[in-house]
Formats: C-alpha cells, sequence, structure tokens
C-alpha cells in the first residue's frame, strides 16, 4: 500500500497515516524476515551492553524511583512505568556500538526496539505481528526523516542529528493504538523535544552517547502516553515549513526523500549490521587491515607504517582530534579511535569486547603500532569508505581502496542466518544476568518465528529476566 501526502499536508501527517493504516498482512514477506533479523541482532547487542559502564547506575536510578508497577527492567528484574523501563532499557543498546547503522539515515534499532520492549507493559498482550508491524513502521520513519535530515552534512557544522525520537513514538503510538489525530499529537510533542545535538559527548566521548538512547526512549513513550489523555502539539510545520525539522539547520536537507514510495519502498532494507565493535566509520579500515593481511601473508611484526585516507564524516568521528585518538582514556574514546581500532585489529584480526578490557588496552605492541599509523582526510572518498596504504619494512606496498559494501553485514554483503546467530552467541558471556544455553537457543528461535509468538513478554522479556 502506498502512501502518498494528501493537499498541503505536513509529510508527518502522512506518515502516521501509514502508521495507523499498515496491516502485519500489508507488509512484504522479505520485510518481514528482515525485521526479525534486525530484532535479533539488537536483542543480542543489548544482552552484551547489559552489564557494562554506565548501565547500572540508571537501572539503579529508575528502581530507586519505583511507581507503578507496568514494564519490565531487562537483566535486572522489577517492574517500573513503561518510561522508566525505556530509561533504563535504552542505554544497553548503544553500551557496546554494535548495533545496525544506515549509511545516511545512521543508527535506528537501537531506538526502536527498546522503546518497544519498554511500551509492552502498556497492554495486557502484545503478539510478535504486532511488535513485527510497529517496529516496521517506526524503523522506516526513523530513517527517512534521518537520511532528509542529511545527517553526514551535520557533522560539518559539529552537530549530529536527534530525529530519532519521530521514529519512537511511532513504533511505541502504533503497539499501543494511537488514533491519527492522536499520533500526530504525540509526533508534535517529540518535534518539541528535539533538535541537533552537538558532538560534545563525543568529544571527548561521554556516557551520554549510550545514556541519551534512553532519554529518547522515555520521552517517545510518554509523548504518546500524554497525547492519549488529550494534550496537544503542533500538527503543522513540523517537518517541513518555515518551522519545520527540516528547516532551520544550516545544512542542506532534502524533505523530498522523506514520502518518495512510502510503503513500498523499504529504507529498512538498506541497513548494514555491524561485524565489529566501535564506531562505524572505522569499519572499511578494520576490514582492510585484516584484508591485507590475508591477502598478502603479513604479520604485525612486518609492517613499517599504515597510511589511511578517510571521507569527512569518518574523519570527523575517528581521527580528530588526532592527538586524543592516539592517546584514548576512557571505553567509549578507545571505540572512537581510528588508531587503536585498525592497530586492535592487525593483532585480533577482529574488534570486540575483548579488545577493550584494560590487559587489551594496555598492549606494548598495539600502541607500537598505533605510532605508525597516519591518517589524513580525503573529500574525495564516499561516506566509510577508505583507502589503506600498507608499507612493510621489507619496502612492499599495498594500496586499495575499500568500500562499505565490502563489509560484512552490509545489505550487499549480509550475514547468513547462522553468522547472525553467531553473532548473538557472542555477546551472550557478557550478559548482565546468566543465561543458559537452552534459554539461548530458545530466543533464537522464538525471535526468527516471531509472527507465530501470541505473547512477546513471555516469549522474550521474561527469559531475559533474573528470576
Amino acid at each position: 500500500m502506498k502512501f502518498i501526502p494528501v493537499g498541503q499536508e505536513d509529510p508527518i501527517v502522512t506518515f502516521c497515516r501509514m502508521v495507523v493504516d499498515t496491516k502485519y498482512e500489508d507488509l512484504p514477506s522479505h520485510v518481514v524476515n528482515r525485521a526479525k533479523q534486525s530484532i535479533l541482532d539488537i536483542t543480542g547487542v543489548m544482552i552484551g551492553g547489559s552489564a557494562m559502564e554506565g548501565i547500572r547506575p540508571v537501572v539503579d536510578l529508575v528502581k530507586d524511583k519505583g511507581g507503578k508497577p507496568e514494564s519490565t527492567i531487562l537483566f535486572y528484574g522489577g517492574k517500573v512505568p513503561a518510561s522508566e523501563a525505556a530509561l533504563a532499557i535504552g542505554p544497553m543498546s548503544r553500551a557496546m556500538d554494535f548495533a545496525e547503522i544506515h549509511p545516511e539515515g545512521f543508527h535506528c534499532t537501537e531506538h526502536t526496539v527498546p522503546a518497544l520492549l519498554a511500551a509492552t507493559g502498556l497492554k495486557d498482550r502484545v503478539t510478535g505481528k504486532e511488535f513485527i508491524t510497529a517496529f516496521v513502521v517506526g524503523q522506516e520513519i526513523m530513517l527517512r526523516i534521518g537520511i532528509a535530515f542529511n545527517p553526514s552534512k551535520a557533522w560539518t557544522f559539529g552537530m549530529t542529528t536527534g530525529h530519532y525520537i519521530f521514529g519512537s513514538i511511532a513504533a511505541v503510538g502504533r503497539l499501543i493504538g494511537l488514533s491519527q489525530e492522536e499520533l500526530e499529537n504525540a509526533e508534535g510533542i517529540g518535534r518539541e523535544m528535539t533538535q541537533p545535538h552537538d558532538t560534545a559527548m563525543l568529544r571527548p566521548a561521554t556516557l551520554m552517547l549510550k545514556v541519551h538512547q534512553g532519554f529518547i526512549a522515555q520521552d517517545a513513550i510518554n509523548a504518546c502516553l500524554l497525547a492519549r489523555r488529550g494534550v496537544t502539539g503542533p500538527r503543522h510545520e513540523v517537518l517541513v515549513g518555515p518551522r519545520g525539522y527540516l528547516t532551520f539547520p544550516k545544512w542542506e536537507t532534502d524533505p523530498s526523500r522523506l514520502t518518495k514510495g512510502l510503503g513500498e519502498e523499504w529504507e529498512m532494507l538498506n541497513v548494514a549490521m555491524k561485524p565489529y565493535i566501535g564506531c562505524e566509520s572505522a569499519h572499511t579500515s578494520i576490514y582492510g587491515i585484516i584484508d591485507q593481511m590475508k591477502e598478502h601473508n603479513f604479520t604485525v611484526d612486518d609492517i613499517a607504517a599504515i597510511e589511511i585516507a578517510q571521507p569527512p564524516v569518518s574523519w570527523q568521528l575517528a581521527c580528530t582530534p588526532w592527538e586524543e585518538k592516539m592517546n584514548p582514556q576512557t571505553g567509549y574514546e578507545y571505540q572512537f579511535s581510528l588508531p587503536y581500532l585498525v592497530a586492535t585489529a592487525a593483532y585480533d584480526k577482529d574488534v570486540f569486547l575483548t579488545s577493550f578490557t584494560p590487559e587489551a588496552k594496555a598492549r606494548q605492541g598495539v600502541r607500537e603500532l598505533m605510532a605508525r599509523i597516519s591518517a589524513k582526510e580525503d573529500t574525495s572518498l564516499p561516506a566509510w569508505a577508505t583507502r589503506l596504504i600498507t608499507t612493510l619494512k621489507g619496502g612492499s606496498r599495498y594500496s586499495k581502496e575499500y568500500f562499505s559494501a565490502d563489509v560484512k553485514g552490509n545489505p550487499q554483503n549480509p550475514f547468513t542466518e547462522q553468522e547472525l546467530i553467531a553473532k548473538f552467541k557472542k555477546c551472550v558471556p557478557y550478559s548482565a544476568c546468566k543465561l543458559s544455553d537452552a534459554t539461548v537457543d530458545s530466543l533464537v528461535e522464538t525471535i526468527l518465528n516471531l509472527e507465530k509468538v501470541d505473547d512477546v513478554v513471555s516469549a522474550i522479556i521474561i527469559p531475559l529476566t533474573p528470576m
């Protein structure tokens, strides 16, 4: 079913009509299958992130506040108001920096799924089909607004995008059954909560990188609940027009991308799954050094120098200021340090949680290799690409450009189902609560057949909650 703007309506109205009118039966089978894979991926990422730095203080705050027992806090137990559960769950999705990302719309699943999991407590029962439908419409709207906002350009101005709440509201609103008018009001309320975030949270990288996911999920649920109670928000010039979200940035946005092919073309199919922990902008370089070492059969000890060229967004994220990237201090600074990530990949042929232990970060060999890595900005390279030039001590020199499509997990080079399951299980040992092999296998089977589930809480949330 295709959705097109009617008259001069703001695109948010068109989006809300799509959210309210789309039925599970309207979703193509390949979209449903991709949705289930995305939900499996982010669930594994949340498992792995559930005990990382910064999570426990947020959970403790939420538990101390208490309130109406609506929704369960995954991995920690206890029931709290749905919006408070969202605050606790949200940061877990970003803690590893291992979740999906769209090349133009940026982060997505780590916003929609935590909000949806928390919102399940607002209904007597949520079926798998209801969860999938809410996820798909929320994901699609989030990505389309992100693409139109042009977050890659935002980095030129020291900003990053803050559009995520629109998709989270859409997902939650669909799940709890808001009407068209209520959802428009909820999105209008969300419009007043968002703006482009500046890059202060990651220069230097701080725990707000993960905690702000919880705020977005919390605000999305509150916006929907307020709208249900009759609180109104702006419903005109929400996205476009003189006061619209896409008109106030200093860079060029593209409103034409908002509703093009809406309901028939699915941007969520263009989302990439991460094979490595750490900033997406470093992934082609990580892949590149592993590829060169394998193809040309050399070791770390053979490397004299590595020169890396990065496109503007990647340069801003993982390379500047270079002095700080060469001497990361906090866990997140390591995850956003191109020289550390590439040096680690050369040693381990992977970048995972084991790459960020105190012992791993203190390795003398990694530090010495970092000192032999240099980087420069190259505006001729497309987003997320890299040019890697490796010079060996014997004089051999290997130069190659790598693109996002080369990296495993990209839609053009997707994970197989078994590879996706392996990624999920790789995260399990780091869970805040112990998960048995039987529980893990059951969760995988359940999520990959989510449309058959009668109750998401009993099928997914309870197994991820300590008894």
